[in-house]
């Protein structure tokens, strides 16, 4: 008996050394408190994880809850573990001595007595750090990519540079945790850096009133430079700059970013330097392919900007064409039907008095007079149809719907086609250029179907809605492959169409099929956008010509 109780004792003392072995050789934290928080007892991985000198120091300690960055994480965790008896994998931040943060994930559990009362709690906690850290940089290289998304896709549905701009900005600044933060271009006429776009600026601060300072006064130069080139990089040194203003005190002092647009400096973005100290190198690459990426963004709008300004200007010039083409037909037409008419009546009328006092029974002379009379009445119907050609005069006295009715019967009645002509929802005289226009659709609609389409019915609709007014020609001829160039079939005339509707800001649709005829819908806006500032000079010209022929 005496032999049992020493063995068992023996077994006792070397469970005990193999547990106290196995606690103190662990590498997770272990530790023991009281029901009220006090530190019993700890190991040494706990000591060294959170940078103690020895454990006395840990059992100083008031409570628990001084070793927990955030109090609340030990206050919740102790409420789980009353409720169910233990917690599991429950993730805190432990403070070390120095204040830094040790990420830690939790398991504890209740000590009870033999009445069942708590009277402790035993815990175990491992060092999570490197992995939080691993999660971190992978969650804020996630973050980069959606910044880096978001400015693109800002690219690419925005030709606003200001709004790009704008986008870049903030997404920088929330991702980096910055407070303050601009985006300056450079401009070479005049040499100045221009204040793009800025935010967290102090309040009442007056863009007009920043005086811009560079601590290197030949970067500064060098960017004001034209045509310095720089060798492409994925990142640029940084470099400072200071924001000084007669409305506020204090200078604010700024790292800059540099901004390339095809190897050239085209501007930077400045953060506050106190924020940008602690910048990692993973920061300095985001800014440094941030900054390329707004480079090559403000070189595409550059370009579009350019591509724009040569559209409108083709636009006006087009515009001006047509117009200045609409005049002189009308002017050949006033000088065909007034000057070369009234002289060819005048040349019959002379024809008739010589007739008179000549011979009545000579059949040659007789017959030499007729001939010379059909010629003249030849000659002065076809002035007439080329004169309408050019300029209907019945367009400018009466309007689009009588000259479209005139123009269309007289083609019914020269040809095979039978035509169908409706205008709906006009109440009066709309704008003479627009009438001039939809009549020049008509007669290119028209020419097109008899030349070509070998149809035999056409139907022509205009039609005043809001916001436009829509016109549509179709016919039941043979039709044409419309994504295949034809060149029986010349498109110069629907060229036209298509170039008269751009200049009015309207929509042109074609469809065509063989053997199913074709169909043209142009949609003409009612309201002239843009387009006064080019017709008003011409309509003066126009109008001053009138003046003289009447």
């Amino acid at each position: 008996m005496e032999m049992h109780d020493k063995n068992k004792k023996t077994d006792l003392i070397y469970s005990e050394i193999k547990y106290r072995r196995l606690f103190e050789s662990t590498k997770d934290m272990i530790f023991f408190i009281s029901k009220e928080g006090e530190i019993i007892e700890v190991n040494q991985a706990m000591v060294d994880l959170l940078a103690y000198s020895k454990k006395e120091d840990l059992y100083l300690l008031n409570n628990i809850k001084d070793i927990f960055i955030d109090p609340i994480h030990w206050k919740v965790c102790k409420k789980h573990i009353n409720l169910k008896g233990f917690v599991q994998d429950f993730e805190v931040g432990f403070k070390k001595k120095d204040g830094t943060r040790l990420h830690g994930s939790l398991s504890a559990n209740i000590f009870l007595d033999d009445n069942g009362d708590i009277v402790g709690y035993e815990g175990i906690a491992k060092d999570i750090t490197a992995r939080m850290d691993s999660f971190r940089r992978l969650y804020k290289r996630h973050q980069e990519l959606v910044l880096l998304n978001t400015v693109s896709l800002t690219m690419n549905s925005s030709q606003n540079l200001d709004e790009v701009l704008n986008t870049a900005l903030s997404e920088a600044m929330k991702l980096l945790n910055f407070s303050i933060g601009a985006i300056f271009l450079i401009n070479h006429n005049p040499s100045e850096f221009k204040l793009q776009t800025w935010k967290g600026m102090p309040e009442g601060a007056n863009k007009a009133l920043i005086k811009l300072v560079f601590h290197d006064t030949q970067l500064m130069e060098f960017f004001l430079e034209k045509n310095n080139c720089l060798t492409p990089k994925s990142i640029f040194p940084s470099f400072k700059i200071t924001l000084e203003s007669r409305d506020q005190s204090r200078p604010i002092i700024l790292s800059c970013f540099l901004i390339t647009e095809k190897g050239y400096p085209s501007g930077f973005m400045a953060f506050l330097v106190t924020e940008t100290n602690d910048l990692s190198l993973e920061d300095f690459n985001l800014l440094g392919s941030l900054g390329n990426f707004l480079g090559g963004s403000i070189a595409n709008i550059k370009l579009i900007r350019t591509d724009q300004k040569h559209r409108e200007e083709l636009k006006h010039l087009t515009a001006r064409l047509f117009q200045s083409q609409e005049i002189e037909c009308k002017r050949i037409a006033r000088e065909l039907h007034d000057e070369t008419g009234s002289a060819l009546i005048g040349i019959n009328f002379n024809l008739e008095a010589i007739e008179k006092i000549l011979p009545p029974d000579d059949p040659v002379v007789n017959n030499l007079f007729g001939n010379i009379k059909e010629q003249i009445n030849h000659t002065y119907q076809e002035m007439r149809r080329i004169s309408h050609l050019l300029h209907p005069a019945l367009l400018t006295d009466l309007g689009l719907e009588p000259a479209l009715d005139a123009y269309l019967t007289r083609i019914a009645e020269q040809s095979s086609l039978n035509i169908d002509f409706k205008m709906v929802g006009f109440t009066g005289r709309i704008n003479q250029d627009i009438e001039t226009v939809l009549y020049r659709f008509s007669q290119e609609a028209v020419s097109n179907t008899i030349k070509y389409a070998k149809a035999t019915f056409f139907k022509l609709s205009i039609i005043k809605g809001y916001p436009s007014i829509i016109f549509i020609a179709e016919d039941d001829g043979i039709g044409f492959d419309t994504k295949k160039s034809n060149h029986e079939r010349p498109s110069l005339g629907l060229l036209s169409m298509r170039e008269r509707t751009a200049i009015r800001n309207g929509k042109f649709f074609l469809r065509s099929e063989k053997g199913k005829g074709t169909r043209i819908r142009i949609e003409i806006p009612i309201k002239d956008n843009g387009l006064s500032n080019i017709m008003e000079p011409m309509n003066f010209l126009q109008e001053i010509y009138e003046k003289k022929t009447d």
